[in-house]
């Protein structure tokens, strides 16, 4: 990097870095995995104090561009991992698509009573009879997010038998009874992880997340799942690919 504050730019300082450094990432000067300067060499470099560059380097580590090490500095991350919320597909089989080693872990499973939002957004009775599914996601033993799945329990009699460790749901819903979760609408909103959902995750309470809701439909159009998920913003970039004509 070089310097390139100048008093009399309209631009505050930490802005200018962070634009220089993000800049030094795209053009390749700057590679994942490699460590930043120190506070105090930053300061020294671009002729800033080490409250700003201490302040840029903060905003960088919340939006997920570098991590800092106790007694060793600050780093750039990896590349995130890039989901398409555009099309349906299982998460499993999505991570493969793209080299990579999905896992999940299957935390809880318990049934409750649908209350009304749960019940109009599947279009159920309320105090219907639900089966509730909650995984942690992780890929390439990194966990990346908590998803619950809600069921309804009469379509999905002892599931609970099925449900494993990196067992795909939708397979056992195409192969155990015979459902084919075909399209889904998704809505998606940025949220802060409490604490145990962090612990899960292993980032800082109240780090940015990516929280979604969808509705899976079968191919009679039927809301089969209403699903949620906390999703880490640190190393996940959600996509869309679409056709304009």
């Amino acid at each position: 990097m070089t310097r390139m504050i100048k008093d009399d730019d309209t631009t505050p300082f930490y802005k200018q870095l962070k634009e220089k450094i993000l800049n030094d990432i795209e053009t390749g000067k700057l590679k994942h995995g490699d460590k930043l300067p120190s506070e105090r060499e930053l300061a020294e470099q671009f002729g800033i104090s080490r409250m700003t560059a201490r302040h840029t380097l903060s905003i960088l580590e919340r939006e997920g561009v570098v991590e800092r090490r106790v007694g060793a500095g600050t780093f750039l991350k990896n590349n995130k991992i890039q989901m398409d919320f555009i099309t349906f597909n299982s998460f499993t089989r999505n991570m493969l698509n793209k080299g990579l080693t999905p896992s999940t872990q299957v935390l809880s499973i318990r049934k409750i009573n649908a209350k009304p939002v749960l019940a109009n957004q599947l279009k159920l009775p309320v105090g219907e009879e639900m089966v509730v599914i909650k995984r942690l996601r992780l890929v390439n033993d990194l966990p990346i997010s908590i998803e619950e799945s809600f069921l309804q329990d009469q379509l999905v009699p002892n599931i609970e038998n099925f449900i494993k460790d990196n067992v795909s749901l939708y397979q056992i819903l195409e192969n155990e009874y015979g459902i084919v979760l075909v399209k889904a609408k998704e809505h998606m909103q940025v949220t802060f992880s409490e604490e145990g959902d962090s612990k899960l995750l292993k980032i800082r309470t109240e780090s940015p997340c990516i929280f979604q809701e969808a509705v899976a439909f079968d191919r009679n159009d039927r809301e089969i799942e209403f699903s949620t998920s906390l999703t880490r913003s640190d190393i996940v970039k959600f996509y869309s690919e679409l056709n304009l004509q």
